[in-house]
C-alpha cells in the first residue's frame, strides 16, 4: 500500500460494524487491489468500528483516521483534501456494500479513454439487497440520458458507484462540499456542470439496503406510488433549490453561460406563482421517468421548492 497507486479508495465510517467487513474484504478482492490505496475516516463511531479498522490498517495497510462526529459532508471534505494527490482516479464507498472484483477496473478502462484535462466522473448501476445481500433489483436507470438538467433537480449518480479522476478531485477540494444536500449529488452536479460523464450499464456492487440507510431505494409499483404521494403530500422540495442556490453562488462565473441562466431562471422563479409558471413554460430540466417530471413541475408550481421552506428532500 505504498506510493505509486492509480486510485484511492475514500471511505467514511460511522457505527458501521455489522456490515464492514464485508466491505473492506470486497477492496481485498479488486481485480487490480494492487494499483489501489485505501484512505478510511471514521467519523466518531460508538461501536466497534474503529477496532475493525484498526486491524485491517495494521494488516493490510489501509490508512486509518479517527476523528470526532461531524458529519458526512465534513468528512468527505476531509477525506477529499487528505486524499493521494498523486493518485490519478478517486473512488467513494458506502460502509455496508460488497464490491465486485472488477468494480474499478472497469471504471478506470472507461475513464482512461477519455481527456484527462477535463473533470470526468464514472458512474454506474448497481445490484440492490436486502441485508443478506440477496438481490431485490437494481438501481435507476437513466435512460434519458445524464447531463447537467437533470443533475439539478436528481442525482441518478448514486457514491458508492461514483469513480473520478484527479481534476474532478482537485475542483472539489478548491470548492468544497459543504454545502451540498447530498455529497454525491454534488459530484453529480459539478461534473455534469464542468466536466464529462461516463454512466455504465454494468452492475459491479452490491448496494445493501437495511433500516440503517441513510438514503434508500423504494422498488416495486406500490413503494413508487407511495413515495411519489409522500413527495406530492410533503413538498420537500427546498433542499434542492438550496444546494441549487449554494452551487451557483460558489460556481458563479465558473459556469457555461447556458447552465448559470438555467440555474439564475430557477431561483429567480421561486419568487411568485407567476414566475414559477413562466420558468416552467420553458424549463429544460428533467427527472428520468416522464411520471417525475409532472411531479416535478406541479411542485414547483406550488411553491414546494421555495428556498424558505424546512426539512429535506430524497433524491
Amino acid at each position: 500500500m505504498g506510493t505509486g497507486k492509480k486510485v484511492q479508495i475514500l471511505l467514511s465510517t460511522y457505527n458501521g460494524e455489522c456490515y464492514l467487513r464485508e466491505q473492506l474484504d470486497s477492496f481485498l478482492a479488486l481485480d487490480n487491489f494492487r494499483e489501489c490505496k485505501v484512505l478510511i475516516r471514521d467519523d466518531g463511531s460508538t461501536d466497534k468500528t474503529w477496532p475493525i479498522l484498526k486491524e485491517y490498517g495494521d494488516r493490510f495497510g489501509f490508512q486509518v483516521e479517527r476523528g470526532e462526529h461531524k458529519g458526512t459532508n465534513a468528512s468527505y471534505q476531509w477525506l477529499l483534501e487528505n486524499s493521494d494527490q498523486m493518485c490519478c482516479f478517486f473512488a467513494f464507498s458506502d460502509q455496508d456494500d460488497v464490491w465486485l472484483p472488477p468494480k474499478l477496473s472497469h471504471a478506470i478502462e472507461e475513464l482512461e479513454r477519455l481527456p484527462q484535462e477535463k473533470s470526468l466522473l464514472y458512474a454506474s448501476r448497481s445490484k440492490i439487497t436486502d441485508g443478506r445481500l440477496r438481490p431485490t433489483g437494481d438501481s435507476c436507470n437513466p435512460t434519458r440520458g445524464v447531463s447537467f438538467y437533470n443533475a439539478m433537480v436528481q442525482n441518478v449518480l448514486p457514491g458508492h458507484t461514483q469513480v473520478f479522476n484527479a481534476k474532478l478531485r482537485d475542483d472539489l477540494c478548491r470548492h468544497g462540499i459543504l454545502k451540498a444536500h447530498v455529497v454525491d449529488w454534488w459530484v453529480y452536479l459539478v461534473a455534469a456542470a464542468r466536466g464529462q460523464i461516463r454512466f455504465s450499464q454494468t452492475c459491479d456492487v452490491l448496494h445493501r439496503q437495511h433500516g440503517n440507510n441513510a438514503v434508500g431505494y423504494k422498488l416495486g409499483t406500490l413503494a413508487g406510488i407511495q413515495r411519489k404521494l409522500e413527495y406530492i403530500l410533503q413538498g420537500k422540495g427546498n433542499a434542492i433549490s438550496q444546494q441549487l442556490h449554494s452551487f451557483s453562488q460558489i460556481y458563479d462565473g465558473e459556469l457555461p453561460e447556458e447552465y448559470q441562466q438555467e440555474l439564475t431562471n430557477y431561483l429567480k422563479g421561486l419568487g411568485s406563482l407567476s414566475k414559477r409558471l413562466g420558468y416552467l413554460r420553458k424549463s429544460r430540466v428533467y427527472r428520468q421517468e416522464k411520471s417525475e417530471d409532472w411531479k416535478f413541475r406541479l411542485l414547483y408550481a406550488m411553491g414546494k421548492y421555495d428556498l424558505e421552506q424546512t426539512g429535506e428532500c430524497g433524491s
